[in-house]
């Protein structure tokens, strides 16, 4: 489920790209693709789970969910794929798991120990490393390296408050619906506020936002139910198979070369990484020892 939910959304990445050399808006494409994943989401829902009777918390959730995790980061994400390539923005990705721990011990809601402090500072070295060595290669495209570090930040702090406030008795499929209307709705607030909604409906800007679409629709009717089996740290690693789908596409497919920083930088993300993975395992040693 992890890595099929991470493939279906990765493939948002190297589509973001596409979508543009289309002609299509960073509002246009966030908001189309995810108002008919909205609405297919909650037809298949009613069907299988019946009616749902939206309530204020359900609705307060879904409105921070949205714009945590799908409506803010799709749309930054769309930018640095257009500007900077699908491959460094996929990249963005493998710190979530840093930026979910990161936010994890900053709102206490993970226990603190020097190999999370740890990984957090060497992760943040990694995409420091990432983003210098991509502004200096791309001078043109220094809003969209400047705007990579918001991806992971932002889904990091999506997984600890879905983590924390995830509504009880509530089907998966309801719940990804309703994350998608509620990002529906702000974006489409912003595209009317700055005209950016529309678009040309040429054949390649209509299929690649259909394409868009229905990877959608298949990646969150898993996304709600994996949160449901697993917490927030190990949900965040969803980012690396995102990146990997994005980078595999965007080298493979599209033609493109990664910055010369890629690697040093991913080598250190890759080390925060086990180190978060290592400090999950003693806390599990340790409660368990602990436990009469």
């Amino acid at each position: 489920m992890l890595v099929g939910t991470g493939v279906m959304l990765g493939l948002s990445i190297p589509i973001a790209r596409a979508a543009a050399s289309a002609g299509v808006s960073a509002i246009a494409y966030a908001f189309w693709p995810t108002a008919f994943a909205a609405a297919l989401l909650a037809l298949f829902a009613a069907r299988r789970h019946g009616r749902l009777r939206p309530t204020l918390p359900l609705c307060r959730y879904a409105a921070a969910s949205g714009f945590l995790g799908h409506a803010a980061p799709m749309t930054v994400t769309f930018w640095v794929s257009a500007q900077a390539g699908a491959g460094f923005a996929a990249l963005a990705f493998t710190l979530t798991p840093v930026t979910t721990v990161a936010i994890s011990l900053l709102l206490r809601h993970e226990r603190f120990s020097r190999l999370r402090l740890a990984a957090v500072v060497i992760g943040c070295a990694g995409a420091v490393v990432l983003v210098l060595g991509r502004g200096q290669a791309m001078e043109g495209a220094s809003m969209a390296v400047v705007l990579a570090p918001l991806i992971p930040v932002l889904i990091g702090g999506g997984n600890v408050y879905r983590a924390r406030h995830t509504p009880v008795g509530v089907a998966g499929g309801w719940l990804g619906s309703m994350n998608l209307a509620a990002s529906c709705a702000m974006l489409l607030m912003v595209g009317l506020a700055t005209g950016h909604i529309g678009f040309t409906p040429t054949p390649a800007a209509l299929g690649w936002l259909a394409l868009q679409a229905l990877a959608m629709v298949a990646g969150y009717a898993m996304y709600f139910e994996l949160i449901r089996r697993s917490d927030a740290v190990t949900f965040s690693f969803v980012g690396y198979v995102m990146m990997l789908t994005g980078v595999a596409v965007g080298v493979g497919i599209l033609g493109e070369r990664l910055p010369p920083s890629a690697m040093p930088a991913l080598a250190l993300i890759v080390t925060a990484f086990l180190l978060i993975r290592r400090a999950a395992r003693l806390t599990a040693r340790n409660t368990c020892a602990t436990t009469p």
